[in-house]
């Protein structure tokens, strides 16, 4: 047990009231949160995670604050790995796992000193390293913000982390993190009541709901004690809104909205009809295939040999994150712009030397010292244009909704985080008894394989 991994610094929601500009971004990771003591790594609840040597052999005898992390989508893949106890853990797996850092709880410093002191002490092009440090990029404003949500969101990532400029590493949750994700709204029908337990005995603890395509699941969050007192009828529509759905299809972090007193559970299914909700459709699953690693925002993580564990720069490691070769912490391209772009033909060194010529991608995404103020425009109008549509039946995404501003209880995420791990722990544990029960079974019959 570790008592220092309890205190890990927590983040709370961005709102739109704040105004994200100079605050440093980086990409909000769906990986398992992991506190490095300085020998050994432990979970939020101060659990010892039972890690290969040859995975923390080149970290620096410091804590460090990050998550261990497999890839975009793959958050149930990196539990059923890490969560393992010390006589079931498979040593090569860990070989295509990163360990990405975020922070140094014990610098005492700034955030740009923690991460610039990161920046120089994590050996990241070190082969025995499978540590890596998280990029950053200062937000140029609101647009900004929302265009790196929307390639993150398509690319199946989680969301944006902010960072305030100058903040100092805090063992609590705290205003100068924040978390940006994009929710969906959805309806659902009440068809049960699930009884709460410690300051909610006696009162609602969960509903249980049902959506169109007849997929059960709970929501226990969003409730004022009134509505815990008097909750939703059974029979009766609840609006909930969600982050994504599991790779078993039921949405993940759902929190109650309202009441839906304007809808009946037939209007729902027949809107369903013409206008399918995200809920409904059927979710791609990542190959649990740990043979890539892929990069994130501002950051490129190498792929590894699957057998000699070396790094290997591959063509797509950077095709994800053009952009992304390095932390916008560095000294910006001071040269001048070539009119003719990504389009010019000169080639001559003495031409390369005086203009650059970003292409397309990378003028979309960093905002240059020189044009700041009419790249600026030009980025709102596109950005605003690009906003994601509405997945709902009947109504927008949140930041679009009625109740746009007002404060949401999802502070249980992480706990639903730690739910999900010892979840996915338990049925695992459960599948491996049941197949060794079954291998002590003598068979009195041949046994046909399943397809």
């Amino acid at each position: 047990m570790s008592s220092e991994a309890t205190k890990v610094l927590l983040a709370e929601t961005w709102s739109e009231d704040i105004d994200p500009t100079d605050w440093w971004m980086s990409e909000k990771l769906d990986g398992v949160r992991a506190y490095w003591s300085g020998s050994n790594f432990y979970s939020r609840q101060g659990n010892l995670f039972h890690v290969p040597d040859f995975f923390k052999a080149a970290l620096p005898k410091v804590p460090l604050d990050g998550e261990i992390w497999c890839g975009r989508g793959l958050f149930q893949k990196c539990i059923s790995i890490v969560k393992k106890q010390a006589n079931k853990v498979v040593p090569d797996d860990y070989k295509f796992l990163t360990y990405l850092i975020f922070d140094a709880p014990s610098h005492g410093g700034k955030y740009e000193d923690r991460v610039k002191w990161l920046q120089t002490n994590i050996p990241q092009d070190d082969d025995k390293c499978y540590a890596s440090v998280v990029g950053v990029k200062k937000c140029q404003g609101l647009a900004d913000l929302k265009q790196c949500l929307a390639e993150v969101n398509a690319a199946g990532g989680e969301g944006i982390m902010l960072r305030k400029p100058g903040s100092r590493y805090e063992n609590k949750r705290s205003s100068t993190l924040l978390k940006v994700k994009t929710f969906y709204d959805e309806e659902a029908l009440v068809i049960g009541h699930k009884p709460g337990k410690g300051n909610c005995t006696g009162m609602l603890g969960a509903l249980e709901c049902q959506l169109p395509n007849g997929k059960r699941f709970d929501v226990g969050s969003g409730f004022t004690m009134d509505q815990r007192r008097k909750p939703p009828k059974k029979g009766s529509v609840i609006t909930f809104k969600f982050q994504e759905l599991s790779n078993a299809g039921s949405p993940r972090f759902p929190v109650f909205l309202r009441l839906r007193t304007d809808l009946t559970w037939d209007d729902v299914l027949e809107a369903a009809k013409t206008k399918t909700p995200i809920s409904v459709k059927q979710k791609v699953v990542p190959t649990t295939k740990l043979s890539k690693q892929h990069s994130i925002l501002f950051s490129v993580i190498p792929s590894r040999d699957g057998k000699t564990g070396k790094k290997i720069a591959r063509s797509d490691d950077d095709d994800e994150q053009p952009s992304s070769s390095s932390s916008s912490l560095q000294k910006p391209d001071a040269r001048e712009e070539c009119p003719y772009g990504e389009k010019c033909y000169r080639k001559n060194p003495d031409h390369l030397k005086q203009y650059q010529h970003p292409s397309s991608t990378t003028k979309s995404k960093l905002t240059k010292t020189t044009s700041r103020t009419k790249s600026s425009s030009k980025s709102q109008s596109k950005v605003e244009s690009e906003e994601p549509a509405s997945p709902t039946t009947t109504d927008n995404l949140l930041v679009k909704d009625k109740n746009k501003g007002r404060q949401f209880d999802d502070d249980d995420e992480d706990e639903d985080d730690d739910q999900q791990q010892s979840t996915a722990s338990t049925t695992t544990n459960k599948r491996k008894r049941n197949l060794e029960e079954k291998s002590n079974i003598k068979p009195t019959r041949k046994r046909v394989k399943k397809s």
